[in-house]
Order: structure tokens, then sequence, then C-alpha cells
């Protein structure tokens, strides 16, 4: 039974609720609607628990209670971010006002001094509203004081409080006009919940944890934004220091600027948070009270706008096949090569059709070419993929084959500062192949990875994928300079298809070459049976141009030996069509680890 706080005991579990809250910073951001919806709660909480936390740690065991809770306040009144770390703050400061002098707490003190301290934060704000940090609060100060009534001992009294200001919490969700209909309780709610749930852990367990203080603060997106809410632009905050400061004085002085005004704070020492359009101003009146030890300001409009961006946008180039109805679903772009047909330049669906460059390309009656799209083409799609998303990854066709991966790097390369939000990933593959490795870059982005940890997710999956193309028609090859016209003549005059596939860097090489195309397929077949492992699960892409029966063999075959999470199946682009001739099909096989 523990019947008295101690100075050790409240800064080790203030330490314990602290690395609590960080580890759920992100999802208080994406939770975070009032005052204004711009997805930065927990952001603002950690930065300010974060900063303060040195003050716990410096002050050691054999400080008083009443002497550690002081340091702890005043340090988050220097550090304190946003609407719900200046309230907390201003607990603090009148948790550290109902102690003064107090060596240790009993657990009755404690909840009296709890109580003091939530009825003169009620006072500091100026319009308190309902189903927020502040009735959470309340209703754990008043949990405490029932428990008091019962017990001396604190592991029981924090036992109580924690299920009360749980139930408190998820009250929330229809408390406010704001959250109801959402299913979403409050965030600055939320993160005073997590405090007292660490400080819970510490005196119950016995052991203390300490908090990461070293991360970057982050912003998320928040999933319920609605930006016509933000009348005033700018969250300002200040911390003043002066003689003869007081909070009325202050509220009085800047009342007529802005909304959500909290001034907290005691003796010399001020902090001071609004919401306003004049900033300017705000600092102006408060230099005639005092000096201005620290200033910031936040625009809520541009931190709305970037927490409404998603993660990772997705180009890729149109020899990816990628069916359109499922770009669209999934919200990839798509930069079109050029064909030249007959020496004039078409961008592949958009100037021509693929139907009609393919009918073209079958007739064999036009000189079709094609080439990599333009650095221009590439730079439009990823503006437009910026103007959505924060980073941008371009897939591309294999360097080895085309020029299409260095116009996307000179494209990189115009956007100055933000070249750092771009990747150009080499496929070191072709086709489907491309496809599958966009869409799994789209669902580890859901997943929350990096751009860097998606760059090397992909590295990963392309040593351990398998490409295969038979080529149905050779002169096409030959024609394109593709192959030598010797032996290409001998191979068409003895009908070998080659099978093709990709090495490691991307370059295409003859696996095998066998007389007539149904071997061939048999041969396809075979090289999967024998690379491919039986107990991975695998995304299968299969292609054909004007040979579904090959397509057909394929697909069978891999859905009856394999374990397949993804099946894709389309013509190939007219860009590939163009090499390979008819007759041609591909396989794509990439695992899922």
């Amino acid at each position: 039974m523990k019947k008295f706080l101690k100075g050790s005991d409240f800064s080790k579990g203030i330490l314990t609720a602290i690395a609590n809250l960080l580890k759920k910073r992100e999802y208080l951001n994406s939770i975070n609607v009032f005052p204004v919806p711009d997805g930065d709660t927990g952001s603002n909480l950690s930065h300010t628990l974060r900063g303060a936390a040195p003050a716990l740690i410096e002050a050691g065991e054999q400080l008083k209670l009443c002497e550690v809770v002081k340091r702890f306040a005043e340090a988050l009144v220097l550090e304190a971010k946003g609407n719900s770390g200046v309230i907390l703050s201003q607990f603090f400061i009148e948790f550290q006002e109902a102690i003064k002098g107090k060596e240790t707490l009993s657990a009755k003190e404690f909840a009296e001094a709890l109580n003091r301290a939530v009825d003169n934060t009620y006072k500091a704000i100026e319009n308190p509203v309902e189903g927020t940090i502040l009735t959470v609060m309340k209703d754990s100060a008043k949990a405490a004081m029932q428990a008091a009534r019962k017990h001396n001992d604190f592991v029981k009294l924090l036992e109580h409080v924690y299920h009360e200001t749980k139930n408190s919490l998820e009250k929330t969700k229809e408390a406010m006009l704001k959250l109801k209909g959402k299913e979403v309780i409050d965030a600055g709610a939320f993160g005073y919940f997590l405090l007292i749930e660490g400080l819970y852990r510490y005196f119950k367990e016995g052991h203390y944890e300490m908090p990461d203080i070293d991360f970057e603060d982050e912003q998320r997106k928040s999933d319920y934004i609605e930006q016509e809410e933000i009348k005033e632009r700018y969250c300002t905050e200040a911390v003043l220091e002066g003689e003869g400061l007081s909070q009325k004085k202050l509220k009085l002085l800047l009342a007529a600027l802005g909304s959500s005004l909290i001034v907290m704070g005691a003796g010399k020492l001020f902090h001071i948070h609004v919401h306003t359009n004049w900033p300017d101003k705000v600092f102006e009146t408060l230099r005639k009270e005092g000096k201005i030890l620290k200033k910031k300001i936040d625009d809520m409009i541009e931190m709305n706008q970037m927490a409404q961006k998603k993660e990772l946008g997705i180009v890729v180039d149109s020899a990816s096949d990628f069916p359109i109805d499922l770009a669209h679903e999934h919200d990839i772009y798509i930069v079109p090569l050029t064909v030249f047909i007959n020496g004039t330049p078409y961008k592949e669906g958009i100037d021509i059709t693929r139907e009609e460059i393919t009918r073209m390309i079958l007739e064999g009656k036009h000189d079709i070419k094609t080439s990599q799209p333009a650095p221009n083409d590439f730079k439009q799609a990823i503006e437009r993929a910026f103007e959505k998303y924060k980073n941008v990854i371009v897939i591309t066709l294999s360097s080895k084959l085309s020029g299409t991966f260095g116009a996307a790097q000179l494209a990189q390369k115009s956007f100055g500062d933000r070249m750092e939000n771009i990747y150009v990933f080499d496929s070191r593959m072709a086709s489907l192949g491309e496809t599958l490795l966009a869409l799994r870059a789209r669902e580890k982005a859901e997943e929350g990875y990096t751009l860097k940890e998606i760059v090397s997710y992909l590295n990963k999956l392309v040593s351990y994928s398998k490409y295969l193309l038979v080529v149905g028609d050779l002169k096409a090859l030959i024609k394109r300079g593709k192959i030598g016209k010797i032996s290409g003549a001998i191979g068409t005059y003895l009908k070998i298809k080659p099978i093709l596939t990709f090495d490691e860097k991307g370059a295409l090489y003859a696996q095998d070459k066998i007389r007539g195309i149904d071997k061939a397929i048999d041969k396809m077949c075979a090289i999967l049976d024998e690379t491919l492992k039986k107990n991975w699960e695998y995304d299968f892409g299969f292609t054909h141009f004007a040979f579904e029966e090959g397509l057909k063999r394929l697909e069978e075959f891999a859905l009856n030996r394999f374990n397949v999470h993804t099946s894709i199946k389309t013509w190939a682009s007219p860009v590939i069509g163009a090499y390979t001739g008819p007759n041609s099909a591909g396989v794509v096989a990439i695992p899922r680890i």
C-alpha cells in the first residue's frame, strides 16, 4: 500500500505517462477536430511534454514534491504549444499552486489538489467547451475525490480515476457538436487520458519508462478536416515575462484580436495562446506589457492543406500496361510514351488510342517506332501528384531498355528544393512488373511506410521477382536492331521462340530458345516451377500481344500451381508489341514478402 506521494514518485510517474503519450502522437493527430481541425494535437502535446521532461529528469530523488511540480509546471509554461498544450500547462500551474510547501501528499490531499487545479483551469479559459480535455479533467478530479473517501492507497485511487476517466473520454463522442456522428473522441481529452493511464501503470507495476525526447515533431492527416471552419488563420503563441501582470488584464487586451484565447501562468511568467488574423498586433500589445521570451505563429490554413495531403503519389509510364480502371482506383498517374507512325509522333493513349496503334502493328503496313516521354511530361504528372501528396515515387520501364528512366530523372531535377520529395525508381522490368510494384507501393504507403522505406522494400521485391516473355515474331526485333539479322533469319526459318527475362540490372537476355510457340509456353511454365517458391504468396501479371491462348495457359498454370494473392491480365502496350510482334505473351511474379 502506498499512502503518500513523494517528489520522486511524481517524476517517475509523469515520465512514464509522457512516454505513454509520445507513442500515440500520430493517432492523436489523426483525430484532431477541436478547436480547429488542423491535425496537430498529438504533435503539440508531444512537443509540450517532451520539452518539459528534462525538468523531471534533472529533479533527482531528494527534492520535495512541491519543488518538483513547480519546476515541471514552469517548464510547461515555456514549452506549451497548441490549445491542449496550453490548457495542460495551466492545469499543472494550478496544481502547483494547490500544493505549495507540501513535501508529500496523502491520497485525500492529492484529490483535493486535483479538484482545485481543475476549477481554476476552467476559470482561466475564456469560453470553456464541454466534451473536451476540460470535461475529462473535471471527471477525473471528481473520481479522485470519490476514491479518496474510501481509500488512502494511491494505487486504488488511481485505478478508480483511470476507469472513470476512460468512461468520460468515450462520452466526448456525443458531448461536443463537432464530434457527433463521427465516432471519434476528442484528441486533447485522449491526450490527458494517456497521462492518467501512464501514471496508473507506474503506480500499479512499480517501474517507470523514460520517454524518447529526441523524435522529430510530425503533423499527420486528420480524417475530419473541413477548411471552412478556420476563421482566424494564425495560431499565435507567446511567453511573456513582466512585473504586475495578471490574467484578467491580458485577456481584456487580447480578447478583441481573435478566438480560442488562453492566458495562463502566475507571478511574472505567462503563456498566451490565441487564434487571430493579426499576429503582429498581438505581439505589439504584449511588448507594451513585458518582455516576450518566446513567440510562435502557425498558419492553420497551410497546416490544414498539408494535413489533407496523403503521403505518397505514384507515377508510372505507359509501358507499365497499367489497366486504366485500376489506375483510377488507386490514383496512379500514367505518363505516355511516344509512338512514331510513319514519322509522325503520337502520345500513346492521348493522341491515338492503343487499339488504333495495335491494329496498325498487326496490319504490318506502317513504320512504327517508339520513344521515351519528354521530361516535361513527367514534370506535369509529378506536379499533379504534388497537389494531393507530400512525396512522389516515379516507377519506370527498365533503364536498360529505354531512356524513360533518364527523362524522369531530368524532370526530378527541375523541382529544386522539392527534389528530395521525389524518387525515380528503375523497375528493372517492364509491363505489369511496373504495375504490380506501383500497387505494392500504394499498399505500403497506406500502411504508414515512408518514401525511403518503400524504395528499400521495392528493391527487395525486384531481387526476388521473375519476369518471362516469349517473343512471337523475331522480324520485329530484327527490324528494330535488337537482334542480329543473320541469327534472326535462322531463328525465323527454324521457328525459334526466345524466352526473355531480365538480369539483376534490368537488361533483357534470352534465358532459353525453344522451337515452336506451344513448347515455349510449356518451357515458361517449367521455369516458373523451378524458380518460384511454393511456400510463398505471389502477385501475378499476365500480358499478351495477339496471343490470348498463350496468356490463358500461363494464367491457368500459375493459379493451379502457386499461392496467388493478386492476378492481373491485359493486352500488352503497343509500345511493347511494336518490338515483340504478335503471338507474344509475358508473365511476371512478385512475392508478397
